[in-house]
């Protein structure tokens, strides 16, 4: 957090030192590149410019910790993930857009039981299908196509409950009934409330970007709150030539802790850090094509010490976003 907050200073001093005017920026900014693949920008879309996205990301929460110490889980617990997100942006104008945004999630868990007389034996959960969708409205202020220093934008939205909760599983054990299985349900049944900033500086043939969004929730389906979550990003991208772009950037979230039936889940949350390199292939000015490998740099599960149970958590993410203009 600290490091976001010193970094996103520097790009508004640095922004106000090297501001460009209106009639520069088509004259000397050259290639625009895309923005991070990972995270999210400070621009607003102008009044009827429209654009689709099909990003999915791919990870495997293979490891268990207690910290950043990986320690043995006897369950042996291992969670595959991908979640695709399709997602549409229309500028409203008078400086506003907004985006609706859905997801088909795709979970698999792998455990072994750990004791008794089915010792040993493994199984796995699955469930897929659509999960939860947002709609997020974002006001412009400020523009550096309009003479400011940069892009300035704050946000406002709602996560809606469309993701199934209901779905029961058949284990060696028995059957596991929903209130059970909340973490391999598809949705959380809660309606969500976002709020975002984003800043976004051009410069010649390249863009530093940042952003920062909460989300703030509420109890679900089956007495389980998820909990509130904060994600941050600042990227740097380059325009190598019109076709091709490079970007890195920082991913950071801090996830607090579920609560089951009012109790806390003391080994869910933590706070998380990535390093995203990534690409940008733009073909023609219709769609583009971006690539982003996630990989972690800092790790702080938490741990329930009562129950000596561990959070699950991934090493890398692989992205892949498609875009389309209209």
């Amino acid at each position: 957090m600290k490091l976001f907050i010193n970094t996103a200073l520097m790009i508004l001093v640095f922004g106000s030192y090297s501001t460009l005017s209106a009639e520069d920026i088509n004259s000397k900014i050259g290639n625009i590149p895309l923005g991070n693949v990972a995270g999210s920008t400070g621009n607003v879309f102008p009044k009827g410019k429209s654009r689709f996205i099909i990003k999915h990301m791919l990870l495997s929460k293979d490891g268990a910790y207690n910290g950043n110490d990986e320690v043995v889980d006897s369950k042996k617990r291992k969670m595959d993930l991908d979640v695709t997100h399709f997602l549409y942006r229309y500028g409203l104008g008078n400086g506003f857009d907004v985006r609706i945004a859905s997801t088909y999630v795709q979970k698999k868990l792998n455990q072994t039981i750990p004791m008794g007389p089915m010792a040993g034996k493994n199984f796995n959960l699955k469930n897929s299908g659509m999960g939860d969708s947002r709609v997020i409205f974002r006001y412009e202020l400020l523009n550096q196509k309009k003479g400011s220093p940069l892009f300035l934008a704050l946000g406002a939205g709602v996560k809606l409950p469309t993701g199934s909760t209901n779905k029961s599983f058949s284990t060696p054990m028995g059957i596991k009934r929903a209130n059970q299985t909340q973490t391999m349900q598809l949705g959380s049944g809660s309606f969500d409330y976002i709020a975002e900033i984003g800043a976004t500086k051009l410069l010649p043939n390249s863009r530093i970007d940042a952003h920062m969004m909460y989300l703030f929730t509420t109890e679900g389906s089956n007495n389980y709150e998820f909990g509130d979550k904060f994600k941050w990003n600042i990227g740097y991208s380059y325009a190598i030539n019109k076709y091709f772009d490079v970007q890195l950037e920082l991913d950071g979230m801090h996830m607090a802790k579920d609560k089951s039936n009012g109790n806390s889940v003391d080994y869910s949350g933590g706070d998380f850090i990535y390093i995203t390199p990534g690409i940008h292939i733009i073909p023609s000015k219709k769609y583009d094509i971006s690539l982003g490998y996630s990989h972690m740099i800092h790790r702080d599960n938490n741990y329930d010490n009562s129950t000596n149970t561990a959070g699950l958590s991934e090493d890398h993410r692989l992205i892949l976003r498609v875009g389309y203009n209209f």
